[in-house]
């Protein structure tokens, strides 16, 4: 981890913090190679776990289980949520575990506007404390657009209160679960599945007990 970035909340703007160089290169390097390789285990994006697919909500692909590199995450963020619950203002919580999914974005993905805490039948209001996206893609970079907006709290549809926070390779953005975002979409001219925007979506759960 060469980089870590705070970035101050001003006047009900989203607090969040990017970590540069997260992974080396070697680790950096069989994820990619994992993503590209297991192209038929991704599956179409659901809005949730027991949602259907939703087009006009979200348009990507997935898969929750993507081998060896998922230990790593899982104890990645768990050794780091203490610091990232400190700079981030987050409510004190014990952390459990990591719930992770790896995502390929390709032409015209993207995801609108919402939380990552689920509220409904099947999952305790807020359980889901932090949020993480994980990025990476091939070189060189066969995509565009894609950046994660964070919107102030409070901000109607109409509003342009936001932040932009532009993918880069080998790049973590981290922010609380509660916090309103949304994918921009993202171009990819050649439609190659290996020219892909991916990234690895991680959520640290609270200790519901």
């Amino acid at each position: 981890m060469r980089e870590a970035i705070y970035i101050e909340p001003r006047a009900q703007m989203p607090p969040f913090s990017v970590y540069r160089g997260f992974l080396n290169s070697t680790m950096h390097a069989s994820l990619l190679a994992w993503a590209i390789e297991n192209e038929a285990k991704f599956e179409v994006s659901l809005v949730s776990r027991k949602a259907k697919h939703e087009p006009s909500i979200r348009t990507s692909f997935c898969v929750s289980d993507f081998g060896p590199m998922m230990a790593l995450f899982c104890q990645r963020l768990l050794d780091l949520a203490p610091t990232l619950i400190r700079d981030l203002h987050v409510t004190p919580f014990e952390p459990s575990t990591v719930e992770l999914e790896m995502v390929a974005n390709n032409h015209g993905a993207f995801f609108k506007r919402h939380i990552d805490t689920v509220t409904g039948s099947g999952r305790q209001a807020g359980e889901r404390m932090l949020s993480a996206v994980y990025y990476f893609h091939a070189e060189p970079k066969a995509f565009s657009g894609g950046a994660l907006r964070l919107y102030s709290l409070g901000t109607k549809v109409e509003e342009r209160n936001f932040t932009d926070v532009h993918p880069e390779q080998n790049m973590l953005l981290v922010f609380p679960s509660w916090w309103v975002h949304e994918v921009l979409p993202i171009s990819c001219p050649s439609r190659r599945f290996s020219d892909s925007r991916f990234n690895v979506n991680c959520w640290v759960h609270r200790n519901s007990k």
